[in-house]
């Protein structure tokens, strides 16, 4: 695969998240026992690749910064699995291990490879989870075409989990989802940022090269800005 350095940000990430004033909250403890880590959409989590960069596996917390939109209103601007106490130090964007040396070449200065979101969600999980869920999914959609699993399980999940928390909507804006019962293996979901779109991930690492985080960067002010253009055409 490409050069990583080519794909490092330019700029400092945790000084700009310092900057926004985030509020965090932890959501959970994601456990990855093969440290093959799968971003994405619960929903479409069957179609994404688990990243080239793999950790040891382990549990890890959860954090989502959310950004005040009114007194009343939050939106989650960043989400990050910590996987070592120390601050990252330089962020390079997280790929997928199906992405070719080709296409990285063709990358443009402005873009980026991410994540689809089309249900409103994104999610951190192991790639076992993901092949769990996605079996579950699909056995179920077998007994039930119009089977709807958000709203047979996940709602109310949302609404039990993080409904009640000062920072979410009453729906619940994230969830520690747990594909079976008495298994380890789950799926921290969360809101993302303004909703469905695309979005990049980006390896936090310290001086040593050393791997200390995940970030998603849900472009909240990217989202603004097209808003605005829009209100003013």
């Amino acid at each position: 695969m490409g050069n990583v350095n080519e794909f490092e940000l330019p700029f400092d990430l945790a000084a700009e998240m310092e900057d926004q004033e985030l509020i965090k909250v932890h959501a959970g403890d994601v456990n990855l026992p093969t440290g093959r880590i799968v971003l994405a959409d619960p929903f479409l989590s069957v179609e994404q690749a688990a990243f080239a960069k793999t950790v040891e596996p382990d549990k890890y917390p959860v954090y989502l910064y959310l950004s005040e939109i009114d007194k009343l209103h939050h939106r989650i601007g960043y989400a990050k699995i910590k996987f070592r106490p120390e601050t990252a130090s330089r962020w390079i964007l997280a790929l997928t291990e199906d992405v070719t040396d080709e296409e990285l070449e063709d990358l443009g200065e402005d873009e980026f490879y991410g994540f689809n979101v089309e249900s409103g969600l994104a999610s951190f999980m192991d790639e076992e989870t993901r092949d769990s869920f996605a079996d579950k999914l699909e056995n179920l959609h077998e007994n039930d075409p119009e089977y709807d699993y958000y709203d047979a399980v996940l709602a109310e999940e949302f609404s039990a989990y993080s409904g009640k928390n000062n920072f979410s909507r009453d729906l619940g804006d994230w969830n520690d989802h747990h594909i079976e019962a008495d298994s380890d293996n789950n799926i921290i979901m969360f809101s993302a940022g303004w909703g469905d779109g695309y979005y990049p991930a980006y390896w936090g690492l310290n001086e040593n090269g050393e791997t200390v985080e995940l970030v998603i960067d849900f472009l909240l002010d990217d989202f603004e800005e097209d808003e605005d253009t829009d209100d003013e055409e």
